[in-house]
């Protein structure tokens, strides 16, 4: 009942913002994720052009949200925004989902049948709840499109391969020996070694979530490497104070907000089914997959679009001594990782922002419903 009526309110409060006519060449930038990402990219290329009003929304409870979602010409976001499916956008405002990850991997949004693994997908758990009218969704190329178009449960042609906004960001111009200084004067225990990022995402299960790190001995990777290389630890925001460190010699930067430089400076990257490992393919850099948990995971929690075993970027170890050993070994899968990123992210050539303003200012978009 009390959701019920929020949800009423709300729409009654934006169609009173509706009065106000629409402003061209205003952009509202929504965040619905910890990092702008995507977001900060779109901004930079649309100050660029010089023509667009931007406005950035990082709490969409403010003051003035609605008033500023009713007026806007287009509307950028970065993760699914539950509120919006109850909203009547002008059909002059056009919605653009941009997404915090990139190409298809892990299933998610409405391809996961229970709906249990997006929660902020609310409505693939009930078909004939109010769905949020995008425009379009925005996916890094052609091989991926039918994975973000069942992902949002949105035609195909709605689904534009125009790039990443992120990857526009991530891989502009940057000095990478400045931003390894800048590291190794926050934690001179880096200093002269290589850097190993192992950043394992999520599960669905709470109780798998606190045992998670119980699967890397962290010990053993000491003894075997330490002398060459610093271990650096990311986990995923959703697990956020569910872990225990203890005593393990390993630098936590779970809370580090700048993502993407952590990952300009690092030398490999160890992950599970994280969509870190996109951005390291991005960047060249080798990919480990520490698949410990793989039969579970692929049965039991998402699954893949596309066989984890049939176009992985980098090799895979069920066990942690086989994971030390292919860290011993010379990085032999260059090939293997500029396969996967041609199949999940196409052409990785810093114009995807430009892209996607140009396709908006051609007045292509369809607004179904609205």
């Amino acid at each position: 009942m009390l959701k019920s009526l929020a949800r009423r309110t709300l729409a009654a409060l934006f169609a009173l913002c509706r009065v106000f006519p629409v402003r061209k060449n205003k952009a509202v930038l929504l965040r619905g994720f910890p990092h702008w990402g995507a977001l900060e990219a779109m901004e930079r290329a649309l100050l660029a052009d010089g023509r667009f009003r931007v406005v950035k929304i990082a709490d969409w409870r403010r003051p003035g949200t609605l008033y500023h979602l009713a007026t806007a010409e287009m509307i950028f976001l970065n993760n699914n925004f539950s509120p919006l499916a109850h909203l009547k956008f002008s059909k002059k405002t056009k919605l653009v989902q941009l997404w915090h990850g990139d190409g298809g991997w892990k299933r998610w949004g409405h391809s996961v049948s229970s709906g249990a693994a997006d929660v902020s997908f609310g409505n693939s758990r009930t078909p004939s709840a109010p769905k949020i009218p995008y425009d379009y969704a925005i996916c890094n190329c052609e091989s991926v499109r039918p994975f973000w178009a069942e992902a949002f449960a949105l035609p195909e042609a709605r689904v534009l391969p125009l790039g990443s906004p992120r990857l526009d960001a991530l891989t502009r111009p940057y000095d990478k020996q400045a931003l390894r200084m800048k590291l190794d004067a926050q934690y001179p225990q880096c200093r002269g070694k290589k850097l190993m990022l192992y950043a394992p995402t999520f599960r669905e299960n709470p109780e798998e979530n606190r045992a998670l790190l119980s699967h890397f001995d962290f010990d053993a990777f000491q003894e075997r490497f330490g002398q060459e290389a610093a271990l650096l630890l990311r986990l995923h925001p959703k697990m956020h104070g569910q872990y225990d460190l203890g005593n393990a010699d390993v630098i936590d930067l779970t809370g580090q907000p700048d993502q993407d430089n952590l990952m300009r400076v690092i030398d490999l990257l160890i992950t599970d089914y994280c969509s870190l490992c996109f951005d390291a393919v991005a960047l060249d850099i080798p990919v480990l997959i520490y698949a410990f948990d793989e039969a579970s995971y692929m049965n039991k929690d998402r699954g893949f679009y596309k066989p984890l075993r049939e176009l992985p970027p980098g090799p895979i170890a069920n066990d942690f001594p086989a994971l030390l050993a292919h860290l011993a070994a010379p990085d032999a899968y260059a090939e293997q990782r500029a396969a996967f990123a041609a199949f999940h992210l196409g052409a990785v050539d810093g114009g995807a922002c430009g892209r996607i303003i140009s396709m908006l200012e051609k007045g292509l978009a369809i607004h179904p419903g609205k």
